[in-house]
């Protein structure tokens, strides 16, 4: 399979090429030399870490409500889609000796009510040295998501590089590490299911929601990728990149704006393979070498019957009343400003990137005090907490010295 090579939509372009000096430089400096460096003398030091996730909710339904009475207590959260991807030449020792690459995938991890599924329940992993021909893949249909829902398919595939074709002065590069997975349609947090319309709240307080008994929250099928790797310079020496890229999918709250809820989608969007969201960080090693390049769509609002969408931004944030009870709060991230760092040598780049994120929160009329929140669901999608890249000034193999005896190690 072929990572990170689609063509990219050109409705929102954002390039951020602006170094942050002193900044970046004392985080370069944080990560110091460690003792067995020498192992890579030839090239240099160098490091790539890469996370993030699909999708995530979170549940805060308390079981005591002043004036309202007693309902189920339902807390906890679910993230669908985990994605990590490091990269490190001094070796990651939290997964044994002579590991230098690893790429990691998980389907689904949840904690509700107490319960954990923890996130290496259903995943795939796979590490280099020692290196594998193929990718891994991993696959699940109509999977339960305990208390939360039900996710109709998750898939992709792992992998993980450290050779010499990649790898060395004169090289054009390579990847080190690539995951993809894809998401089908899920559905959350069934207020029926969990008791939330039974008992006091059902029969004294009810409420009219559109939905009825279905999922409060529901997504249409999308996708998550990431890669990191280095490219080939002219001097011979090299740079080292990671990308990351997703298709956000459509959202529906409250059965969707066809059902008296909301809906928020991708603008006149037909496609439903390409990804539609972008990013790029670079680092040579060379003054304005750090750069970050990232591109978002416009995504649009539909509330209702309504038969024009509201224009999505990133940087949207509003509140919006859905139903009588229920209000929907969406923020459109931007990657954050405060967040993005490029040193102005070259050497270092780092950004970190919210998404789509959306916060119901479920209220109804109590006697004397009016409206009483009842709790809150949450559901982001596609995050990316930590992306960054170190390089030593001037690039791996910045030296041009192919046969030193200290060189990368590419077998045990």
């Amino acid at each position: 399979m072929t990572f990170m090579n689609a063509t990219r939509p050109a409705r929102r372009v954002a390039v951020a090429s602006a170094a942050c000096g002193a900044a970046a430089s004392l985080v370069v400096g944080a990560f110091g030399l460690p003792a067995h460096a020498d192992e890579v003398d030839g090239a240099g030091d160098f490091k790539i870490t890469a996370d993030g996730y699909y999708g995530s909710i979170r549940l805060d339904f308390s079981g005591g409500v002043p004036m309202v009475g007693e309902i189920p207590d339902v807390k906890g959260d679910v993230t669908v889609g985990v994605v990590q991807n490091d990269v490190d030449s001094t070796g990651l020792d939290a997964h044994g000796e002579g590991v230098y690459s690893r790429s990691f995938g998980s389907l689904v991890g949840a904690d509700l009510l107490g319960v954990d599924l923890p996130l290496d329940l259903y995943a795939v992993e796979q590490v280099a040295l020692p290196e594998e021909a193929e990718p891994d893949t991993y696959g699940i249909h109509d999977l339960t998501i305990p208390l939360a829902g039900n996710l109709r398919a998750i898939s992709g595939e792992a992998k993980a590089n450290w050779n010499a074709d990649v790898l060395g002065h004169g090289s054009d590069g390579g990847v080190l590490t690539s995951l993809y997975s894809g998401v089908g349609q899920l559905d959350l947090v069934d207020l029926g299911e969990l008791g939330l319309l039974d008992g006091v709240l059902g029969s004294m307080v009810p409420l009219d929601l559109p939905v009825g008994n279905g999922p409060l929250i529901s997504t249409g099928d999308g996708q998550l990728l990431q890669e990191t790797g280095v490219f080939g310079k002219a001097d011979g020496s090299q740079g080292a990149y990671v990308e990351v890229s997703g298709r956000f999918a459509d959202l529906n709250l409250l059965g969707g704006a066809a059902n008296g809820g909301a809906t928020i989608g991708l603008a006149a969007a037909s496609d439903t393979e390409e990804p539609n969201a972008w990013g790029r960080l670079e680092a040579t090693g060379e003054p304005g070498g750090a750069t970050f390049e990232y591109e978002l769509p416009a995504l649009e609002l539909w509330v209702g019957d309504e038969e024009t969408g509201v224009a999505i931004e990133p940087g949207f944030d509003q509140t919006i009343e859905i139903t009588p009870g229920v209000k929907a709060n969406i923020n459109f991230a931007d990657y954050r400003t405060d967040d993005t760092e490029l040193a102005e040598d070259g050497t270092y780049a780092a950004a970190s990137g919210g998404g789509l994120s959306v916060r119901l929160t479920v209220a109804v009329p109590a006697p004397i005090v009016g409206e009483v929140e009842l709790g809150s669901a949450e559901v982001g999608i596609l995050s990316f907490p930590e992306v960054s890249v170190e390089v030593p000034q001037g690039g791996l193999y910045a030296d041009g010295d192919e046969d030193d005896d200290n060189d990368l190690e590419f077998t045990h």
